[in-house]
This record gives C-alpha cells, sequence and structure tokens, in this order.
C-alpha cells in the first residue's frame, strides 16, 4: 500500500468533512452516473463496485470511518496472508488487494447491548476493501450486515448499526 502526502490526504480528508457536515447527498445522487455499482446485495452482505485506486479508496474508507469520530481497531492484510500461504494451500492469488478494517462505535454498540446483552457477537464491525486478480482497476467494497433480530429495541438498534456501515461506505465512494 502506498504511503499518500499528508497534504493530499488532509485535503481529502477536509472535502469528507465538509460533504459530511453540509448533508449533501453525493454518494447516493451520483450512484447511477458515474458512482459505486451495487455488486451484491442481500439479508447478508452488501457489495459495491467503483473503478478507481485501491489505495485511494483505501483511505477513504479510513477518513469516512475517521469523519464519524470512530478508530479503526485493526487492520487485515487478508490477500498478503493468502500470498503468504498459497504455496501450502496450493491456491493461486484472487486478489491484487484485499484488507479489511474493523471498529465499533461506543454509541452504536452500547445501544445494541442495552437492548440485548447477547448483541455483543455483532461487534466489531468490518468492511473489506479488495481488487481482484483478473479485474485491476475495480475495487469493491462490501460488508456484513448484522441480523436486525431479537424485540422491537434490538432490532432498532442493529439496524441503526447497518445503516451507520453502509453510511461510511457510501461516504468513502462519493469520491
Amino acid at each position: 500500500m502506498k504511503t499518500t502526502n499528508p497534504v493530499t490526504r488532509a485535503l481529502r480528508t477536509s472535502a469528507l468533512a465538509i460533504t459530511l457536515g453540509l448533508g449533501v447527498g453525493f454518494a447516493t445522487s451520483t450512484a447511477h452516473a458515474f458512482g459505486p455499482e451495487t455488486v451484491i446485495e442481500t439479508q447478508e452482505r452488501v457489495v459495491y463496485s467503483i473503478e478507481g485506486e485501491f489505495d485511494f479508496y483505501y483511505e477513504m474508507i479510513e477518513d469516512a470511518i475517521a469523519a464519524e469520530g470512530l478508530v479503526i481497531n485493526n487492520r487485515g492484510y487478508i490477500a498478503d496472508m493468502l500470498d503468504r500461504t498459497a504455496d501450502q494451500e496450493s491456491g493461486e492469488g484472487l486478489y491484487l488487494n484485499g484488507m479489511s478494517v474493523d471498529f465499533c462505535s461506543a454509541t452504536y454498540s452500547r445501544a445494541t447491548m442495552d437492548a440485548d446483552p447477547h448483541n455483543i457477537t455483532f461487534c466489531p464491525y468490518v468492511i473489506a476493501i479488495y481488487e481482484l486478480s483478473d479485474e485491476p482497476g475495480t475495487i469493491y467494497v462490501g460488508y456484513q450486515r448484522v441480523p436486525e433480530i431479537g424485540d422491537e429495541a434490538s432490532a432498532e438498534a442493529l439496524r441503526d448499526v447497518n445503516k451507520l456501515v453502509d453510511r461510511i461506505v457510501q461516504n468513502a465512494l462519493s469520491f
């Protein structure tokens, strides 16, 4: 992964913050024209694709998480792990790039766990970003939806988590 010039990163972060602060619906309003395409949308997961550079959209995911006031807990170097173990598993390089980030929100998590303490199993929230070897330049960003289960309070709190994660992805892909 390339390191971005701090000035460039600050400009991107500022643009994201302005977009979020003004409530601009850029991500949704441009999705059909030149924004992300929904590749998979089921009860279990959502995957979007967009043309561009992996490093750019990875940084946009990081920035969109930070813009929500959240902190990334861990980064998973999934493609690197698969490449490292390819000889052992007799596999081919599926990904040019592939990472995940996980994070949590004290506010959203508290609401889910106040509604049902067993909802702890849904934390942290994970977003994967990847580029397939046979589709260079197409960046995929996806996440698993948490099931909206339990009583009304639990289902509502979990629905809010799904909205949060989707908002983060949409905001990241709006650039």
